[in-house]
């Protein structure tokens, strides 16, 4: 894309070993930050982005001065996708490390958790992984932050992209568990109050991490609808397009998929990923061309030999956030933050583009962008040759949620 997008203004005891520790200048006037996400094990990818993509951005920001003249510091640690693990981390963080905030996780089961422990706390938690719209809002506390768009904000913008589409008979085959069937739901309601003659004529749930589609690929093309919504996601997703390839069911049936715009799908399957195939991501490296997404293109792929896929694009946006809520406030007092954010939204620039932190619900503010697979030769792998751009205002909450979300809030302070 030629300009800059303004998104979404269109708008018990144990040991714990440190997956990396980011060193800086280790002195009382740093800002620090605590950050734990899944770095062991099939979901490694995950940490793995987020350790380098904070490296990349704390080393800049230090470079060019800091945070209010403060050199910026950060810790980042294996949750080990365990609950024990993650509390025991959050407790040394605030007790050992002394951070400012904490960061993470990636799974929002672990995130239900660590959100209340940081109010407990008063430390700000930002989210830039974990995605369940919970977090922000019935678990909503003033907290905790999400600078990613969450699950019903991509469900949201699948229902708008396929609404404007000539598809009417549609179908589900996610994961067996909340985000599988919350996806489906949010999806479907606002699909069909966009479009009220759509149908539904399948609702199919694999287990999560299943090694076996075949029953469900049978399924889909025995019932033939015009239309998937695919809530699968990393090694699910790729494990379910190769087992289905073969039946040509991508050449039947128009699949929209949106997590599988992300690099944990394409990389692997490479040339293998079928054309055509709608795939949404929380940040594609190509878009949009901006000085700030090509330098972190370029600084990123330079440094680790690979481009930064959504998990590394959104934890870069978080150390960002922190960087610009600090400067806002005047301090790493937290609940000064807050009281700045909440009197002015705040908006920041990241390699998406702009982010606006939403004063009601902590939620950011941002379009969602979905394309048609295409192969390029470049990278060697399919990536949307030109995106469609799904506006923030119309795929957040509305004014009459934002009132419902504080308005709870408000009565559980009481």
């Amino acid at each position: 894309m030629s300009s800059l997008r303004i998104r979404g203004l269109s708008c018990t005891v144990m040991v714990v070993l440190a997956f990396s520790v980011i060193p800086t200048v280790f002195a009382a006037d740093t800002v620090k930050i605590g950050a734990m996400f899944i770095s062991s094990g099939k979901m490694g990818g995950y940490g793995k982005h987020a350790d380098q993509a904070i490296r990349l951005a704390v080393e800049q920001i230090n470079a060019d001065g800091g945070v209010l003249g403060r050199k910026l510091e950060a810790i980042v640690e294996d949750t080990q996708l365990k609950k024990d693990v993650a509390m025991a981390l959050a407790r040394r963080f605030v007790q050992q490390d002394k951070v400012d905030f904490f960061m993470g996780p990636t799974s929002s089961g672990l995130a239900m958790g660590l959100t209340e422990f940081a109010r407990e706390n008063r430390k700000i938690l930002v989210l830039t992984q974990s995605a369940a719209d919970a977090l922000t809002g019935s678990k909503f506390h003033p907290y905790v932050f999400s600078t990613l768009s969450n699950a019903m904000m991509h469900s949201r913008s699948g229902a708008y992209l396929m609404a404007g589409k000539p598809y009417k008979r549609y179908m589900c085959i996610g994961p067996d568990y909340s985000y599988g069937h919350s996806s489906w739901k949010l999806f479907i309601s606002k699909l069909r109050e966009l479009r009220p003659d759509v149908e539904v004529v399948g609702e199919l749930f694999p287990k999560f991490l299943a090694k076996d589609y075949t029953e469900y690929i049978n399924k889909a093309l025995e019932i033939k609808p015009d239309a998937v919504w695919c809530p699968l996601w990393g090694g699910d997703a790729v494990k379910f397009i190769r087992q289905a390839l073969p039946t040509g069911l991508f050449d039947k049936v128009k699949f929209a998929f949106p997590v599988a715009g992300a690099l944990e799908v394409l990389v692997p399957m490479g040339k293998d990923m079928p054309e055509g195939v709608y795939v949404s991501s929380r940040y594609f490296f190509t878009s949009p061309d901006s000085s700030m997404n090509q330098r972190f293109v370029r600084e990123y792929y330079e440094r680790y030999k690979e481009y930064p896929d959504y998990m590394a694009g959104e934890t870069y946006a978080g150390v960002y956030f922190i960087k610009a809520a600090v400067e806002l406030a005047g301090t790493t007092d937290a609940a000064k933050i807050i009281a700045a954010i909440e009197k002015k939204p705040l908006s920041w620039e990241t390699p998406e583009g702009w982010k606006v932190m939403q004063a009601a619900d902590h939620s950011v503010v941002e379009d969602c962008l979905w394309g048609q697979t295409a192969y390029n030769s470049k990278y060697g792998f399919a990536i949307p040759a030109s995106f469609e751009s799904i506006q923030g205002e119309e795929i957040g909450r509305t004014a009459e949620e934002l009132m419902k979300v504080r308005a709870a809030y408000e009565k559980r302070a009481k």
